[in-house]
């Protein structure tokens, strides 16, 4: 019964309500206004019984009703009003009684209180959406409390005529009664800042297991698709010796496994932003018009099987060789140069520009057609995407190049333009390179380009170590397999190989554990180490190369990547290019 009496002005208005932060919103007002008009009574009594005034009685039964009528009015679910009435009557009384009490009321721990009072209403209007509202409050606060100082001073309006003890009363019990109200304002802050950081735990233990469950879940994935890529580049690297109606289908296949490729990549570094583990730049000398040439040379498969063409424009007044992070401006090139052979139409043509302005390198990348308007104003936000003919795509590799364009101090856009071109422009600061840039002009490998150099491969799934093994031998490569580290420690000391390539996660002695036994042995610790894995979190690769590999490459392995990678650590005799 204590509690129906108490608790139904307490949750008045609630009823069938879901979202809990009005809830709880209307709840505190509710008990604010229980518990202030209870203080009203009881504090505004005995100051009668001490004044037997009826400007101190009149304003105390109308301060009352006030707060009374904010829990009518919630229970009739007027929120808005409720909030307005509850801040009117602060306001209003606050003011009253400043200058009818005069020296019995500390008009400090009044002003306090009412700001902090109208701080907590202000944020329920938020909830509501009252935002003028909150202007014409604040402006009523400042008015009034303004007034309240010049009466203290010109004395406009006379205050009741109250004895030096009764004053010295009456001060110490609003004080005491400013202070508890205060104090039940912050309680409820306390709280909410707990919830807070409660929910910010919560949410960081989620983010941590979604990018465990990510990263376990596309290693696994990564697996077969490292099959199913490295056998699609094979038969593309052969569809001269097929039929037209066999040579359709190989080009599908490829086009396929490269954007399943690029889906897996996007998704984990989505992951990686989102947890909060941002790239950090690496910067070290390069040759960015090979890179950009790289780049394009791994978009033309895809492009070639719809007819598409990349042109490539570099200006002149460019140097070729720049200080710069070369791994995330390759992931920057593939995500816009993949989005613009995705939604080029069929025998169109994609052009690549390049040219400085002042200390800025400009890249321009542009495609055919144009984007719907609706979805051009945010195309560069996480999962805004537009169908294609290959796939929808997930809308996760632009939001990728915002992020890491913005990491390099750049902006990316959209370029306005009249001739039904989409064109997508960013930049980052020019830095020539001043140290020497060694350069690989063969994108290409070419069979026995590396003829006469032996690989040990360590790798425990059977159609990965088929791959690497066919690869290198059409690569001049003589390559020993092993399927675990354990075994192949022997297999290393025996033959000396010219390179290392080992898969990460093995039973036993994984990859990591290898390289550390390599780097360390006096005979071996100059073989170059390529570890080759599905774990593609950029963490395990800056942690792998700080430990020694000589290089990182993920599956699905694209063979030019691992051509790149080869023809940078192998001796200079065995790389025809």
């Amino acid at each position: 019964m204590k509690f129906d009496i108490i608790g139904k002005p307490i949750f008045a208005g609630t009823e069938g309500m879901e979202n809990s932060a009005n809830r709880k919103s209307v709840i505190v007002i509710n008990s604010l206004a229980l518990v202030v008009g209870a203080m009203v009574i009881g504090v505004g009594g005995y100051f009668y019984l001490l004044t037997s005034s009826l400007l101190v009685l009149i304003p105390v039964i109308i301060e009352t009703l006030s707060f009374l009528s904010v829990i009518v009015l919630n229970s009739r679910k007027r929120f808005v009003e409720a909030n307005l009435v509850m801040l009117v009557a602060h306001c209003i009384f606050a003011v009253y009684w400043s200058i009818v009490l005069d020296a019995a009321i500390s008009t400090e721990l009044l002003l306090a209180f009412l700001f902090l009072i109208i701080f907590h209403l202000s944020g329920s209007f938020i909830v509501y959406k009252e935002k003028k509202t909150i202007i014409v409050c604040l402006t009523m606060v400042i008015l009034l409390t303004i007034s309240v100082h010049l009466n203290r001073v010109y004395h406009a309006i006379t205050p009741l005529s109250i004895s030096p003890s009764v004053q010295s009363t009456m001060r110490g019990i609003t004080s005491i009664a400013f202070l508890v109200l205060i104090a039940l304002i912050m309680s409820t802050y306390l709280g909410k800042i707990q919830v807070l950081l409660l929910s910010e735990r919560q949410l960081k233990e989620v983010s941590e297991r979604k990018s465990a469950f990510l990263r376990e879940t596309f290693h696994e994935l990564r697996t077969p698709l490292n099959a199913i890529f490295g056998n699609a580049q094979f038969l593309q690297q052969r569809k001269q010796n097929y039929e037209l109606p066999e040579r359709q289908e190989v080009e599908n296949l490829y086009a396929a496994s490269y954007i399943a490729r690029n889906i897996v990549n996007n998704v984990l570094d989505m992951s990686r932003i989102d947890s909060g583990k941002f790239y950090v730049l690496i910067k070290e000398p390069f040759n960015l018009k090979e890179t950009i040439a790289l780049c394009v040379a791994m978009n033309s498969y895809l492009a070639a099987s719809r007819g598409i063409i990349i042109n490539i424009e570099y200006a002149d007044e460019l140097p070729l060789a720049i200080n710069s992070d070369k791994l995330l401006l390759t992931k920057i090139f593939n995500n816009v140069l993949s989005n613009a052979v995705k939604f080029a139409p069929d025998n169109s043509l994609v052009l690549f520009k390049c040219y400085a302005i002042e200390e800025q390198i400009i890249f321009e990348i542009s495609n055919e057609g144009t984007i719907n308007p609706e979805v051009a104003g945010k195309i560069f936000d996480a999962f805004v995407t537009t169908r294609s003919q290959l796939s929808e795509g997930t809308g996760l590799g632009l939001a990728i190049t915002r992020h890491l364009v913005e990491l390099f101090g750049g902006k990316i856009a959209l370029k306005p333009n009249d001739n039904d071109q989409t064109i997508v422009y960013f930049n980052i600061p020019l830095e020539t390179a001043t140290d020497a840039v060694n350069t690989h002009h063969a994108f290409q490998y070419r069979k026995n380009c590396f003829y006469g150099a032996t690989a040990v491969v360590i790798e425990d799934d059977l159609p990965s170590s088929t791959l690497l093994k066919k690869v290198l031998e059409e690569m001049g490569i003589q390559p020993i397999l092993c399927k675990d580290a354990q075994e192949s420690i022997a297999v290393i000391s025996e033959n000396k190989p010219t390179v290392i390539i080992s898969d990460l996660n093995m039973p036993g002695l994984n990859g990591r554990e290898l390289l550390g036994i390599v780097n360390n042995h006096k005979e071996l610790k100059g073989i170059p180490v390529l570890i080759v894995s599905g774990d593609a979190f950029s963490t395990v690769r800056e942690e792998l190369l700080e430990a020694g590999a000589a290089a990182f490459i993920t599956k699905p392995v694209h063979f030019k990547e691992l051509y790149q990678e080869l023809s940078r650590q192998l001796p200079l005799r065995y790389a025809a290019v």
